[in-house]
């Protein structure tokens, strides 16, 4: 039995480190221009950042981000999962741009968007104008200043969601520029300028506000990659 018990125990030690499980941190999942997030940016968060699914699956994820990049670009299973996957509680940012939301062909996940869409063709180009932020206080403004805005991708406000900020277009004509949305356990905001483009010509707290929307959702997410075993 000592003979046992010892042989027992030189298994644990030698196999201890070889089954122990690896802890990742949060992952965030980047598809699109991702130039306006840095993986330093994304581990200010406590999370990692990926350009592409790899070995985890989306639910393995606390934040997917959808940059001025047509649907038709985005891998068929996660067009498909997208609401399933909201439900659990991944967080969705979408940033506009010529290949954003009606333009880039979002219409088939348009339920899962902050925005209404008007339809295809929705980037346009109008006069420069200040932005006007509705809920100042939001966490995601934190420490950040806005650029006038001219190009966006023009759309409706959607009920039950929250406008953070809008295009004060003059008269009637008023366009979201920022929303909220809650769809199942999941966070969502959209951005209808493209924010990667804004930061390039100059925007200084661009790069802010692009950490701060990473912070606010990997934050609003429960989800975390499973355990693996080290090698």
């Amino acid at each position: 039995m000592r003979r046992l018990g010892l042989a027992l125990l030189m298994i644990l030690v030698v196999a201890g480190p070889a089954a122990a499980a690896e802890h990742l941190p949060k992952l965030v999942l980047a598809l699109g221009d991702t130039s306006y997030l840095s993986e330093d940016a994304v581990a200010q968060a406590g999370a990692a950042l990926r350009t592409e699914l790899g070995e985890f699956g989306l639910d393995e994820y606390s934040l997917l981000v959808l940059a001025n990049v047509p649907l038709a670009a985005v891998p068929g299973e996660i067009q498909e999962g997208l609401p399933d996957f909201l439900v659990k509680g991944v967080s969705l940012l979408v940033t506009g741009g010529p290949g954003g939301f009606g333009s880039g062909g979002y219409q088939a996940i348009a339920s899962s968007l902050p925005f209404g869409l008007r339809g295809g063709g929705d980037w346009r180009a109008n006069p420069f104008k200040p932005v006007l932020l509705l809920e100042p206080g939001h966490r995601i403004f934190a420490g950040v200043t806005f650029p006038t805005i001219g190009a966006f991708n023009d759309l409706n406000p959607r009920p039950g969601a929250s406008e953070l900020a809008q295009y004060p277009g003059g008269g009637k004509f008023v366009s979201p520029l920022i929303a909220e949305a809650g769809v199942g356990s999941g966070a969502v905001v959209g951005v209808a300028f493209d924010l990667g483009a804004e930061i390039r010509g100059g925007w200084a707290a661009g790069s802010q506000f692009a950490q701060n929307l990473v912070k606010y959702l990997v934050d609003r997410s429960p989800l975390v990659p499973k355990p693996r075993k080290k090698p």
